[in-house]
């Protein structure tokens, strides 16, 4: 049978393990070089996410010495999850990379064996192959007790997190991705961070409906250094089950709703929400009370919907330049009579900058309920930073907590709701530093669960947006934030400066 993948990428993201890499690079340019007779072409990207020079010293003396290409990118001191969606995004660069394989840089993985992982991979339609060392055939040598119970327990309990029950070694990382699930799992994971980012890419590709499968390896002792799992990680890993559950939960929601919306596009409905929550005067003025301390006095409000949050603005006495990309809502808008002069455009930040606009700098960048309606937020944030002046901020109100994504989520067509460790994930990755990340709304996490999980309503009813305006955010603006951390809430805020 001919090959249907030729070209790819080896991914190796690593931290303080630079005694271990020019061993497994070597087993590597083996691998390579067996594969290259078969008409296989792969060449390798490694993030280092250490503050160790060596490596990108030794780069051209390895990649000469093994005879293949190395690129070696800096990481971004974010951990493991964080290194890896950056070495995704160097290998996507090249259009013509058609799958990556990924493994770890200690030697544990025999990258011999990639040949075995890539035969399986190219003859099922799977987005992920797996070399495992728990499936029938594979092999684990050098693990302790513990380690062995704790590796099986985890596995476990993430194939009752999102993981398909077929999937016995969900926490390794010897693994070959399909060009197009990487293109997704670059963002679903993010926020995500050491072993808890393996189990949550393959529940992720799961709710996106893809193939997962496993074939069998040999899992060796480190050759070097010690081991990454500690008490602590092992914690983490526990802690963000749930939170993997609910991620995935929420992405299977959202691809079959996003399904039938593209089917039928009279199911989406932000038109009519809008409308209705152009009458919550009392919560808006609360959240943008909450917002107020990090506005500056120019402001570029992204999304403006109707106009509610432009009105307040410009009560404050800010310069508003408000982007609403949404034809029919701009036509609304623009009919509006505002108190004070407002720039309206209809367009997005992207369009808008690709036409050359460079207007003067904002101090603020305000985006309340609308970076959830962007797929690729990352992208979004990162050209915004050349609109915000030094010293300036974007100030950002989200829905939160996944668990809570229901009807009303996907017919008003969010992308997700976001965890607080994602969101600020999505700053840092796209070049801000964050100054502040909190919950908010506490007291609407149940009502919204009631009606928009439970209930599975459709529509906001007068009542439903009467209460929210007049009760629930009221009583969350009590509520003290030393509370609220504990507690999470219904949205998050997030202020971030342009590093």
């Amino acid at each position: 049978m001919p090959l249907s993948f030729r070209r790819g990428r080896v991914l190796l993201a690593t931290r303080n393990e630079f005694d271990t890499v020019p061993l497994v690079l070597a087993e590597i340019a083996e691998a390579v070089s067996g594969l290259a007779r078969l008409g296989w072409t792969l060449d390798v990207v490694i993030v280092d996410d250490s503050d160790d020079d060596r490596l990108h010293e030794e780069a051209g003396a390895l990649s000469a010495r093994l005879g293949m290409p190395i690129e070696i990118l800096r990481g971004r001191r974010m951990g493991l999850g964080a290194a890896v969606v950056q070495g995704f995004e160097a290998c996507l660069a090249d259009t013509e990379v058609e799958f990556v394989v990924n493994l770890d840089a200690d030697g544990q993985h025999d990258a011999r064996q990639m040949g075995d992982l890539l035969r399986i991979f190219d003859v099922t339609e799977a987005a992920v192959t797996i070399g495992s060392r728990w499936t029938k055939g594979g092999r684990c040598y050098g693990l302790t007790a513990i380690r062995r119970v704790v590796s099986r327990a985890s596995s476990l309990a993430l194939r009752m997190s999102g993981v398909p029950w077929q999937v016995k070694d969900p926490t390794t990382s010897f693994r070959v991705y399909r060009r197009d699930i990487v293109d997704i799992l670059k963002r679903e994971v993010r926020g995500f961070n050491g072993f808890s980012f393996f189990g949550a890419g393959i529940a992720v590709a799961n709710a996106h409906g893809r193939l997962v499968n496993e074939t069998p390896i040999n899992f060796r002792p480190r050759v070097g250094g010690n081991s990454n799992l500690s008490l602590a990680q092992t914690l983490r890993a526990v802690r963000d089950l749930p939170r993997i559950r609910a991620h995935w939960s929420m992405v299977k929601r959202r691809e079959s709703a996003f399904t039938k919306i593209k089917s039928d596009p009279r199911r989406y409905t932000a038109s009519r929400e809008l409308e209705q929550l152009s009458n919550t005067p009392v919560s808006t003025k609360i959240i943008i009370d909450e917002l107020a301390p990090d506005i500056g006095g120019r402001v570029l409000e992204v999304g403006a919907g109707l106009g509610l949050i432009t009105e307040q603005l410009l009560e404050r006495g800010k310069t508003v330049t408000a982007l609403e990309p949404d034809p029919g809502l701009f036509t609304a808008l623009s009919s509006k009579v505002f108190a004070s002069p407002v720039e309206l455009m209809n367009i997005t930040v992207p369009d808008a900058l690709a036409t050359g606009w460079s207007p003067l700098k904002y101090d603020t960048a305000l985006y309340v309920n609308v970076l959830e309606h962007i797929q690729d937020d990352v992208d979004e944030l990162r050209r915004l930073k050349s609109l915000i002046s030094p010293g300036g901020a974007v100030v950002v109100f989200v829905p939160a907590t996944p668990s809570l994504y229901g009807t009303m989520d996907w017919m008003s067509a969010h992308f997700r709701r976001y965890r607080l460790a994602e969101l600020e994930t999505v700053a840092r990755t796209a070049g801000y530093r964050v100054v502040e990340c909190r919950h908010f709304d506490p007291v609407g996490k149940l009502p919204y669960w009631l009606m928009y999980r439970l209930l599975r309503r459709t529509t906001l009813g007068g009542g439903a947006v009467g209460l929210y305006d007049k009760v629930i955010i009221p009583l969350s603006a009590r509520i003290p934030r030393s509370i609220i951390r504990r507690t999470g809430g219904k949205n998050l805020i997030l202020v971030a400066r342009p590093e």
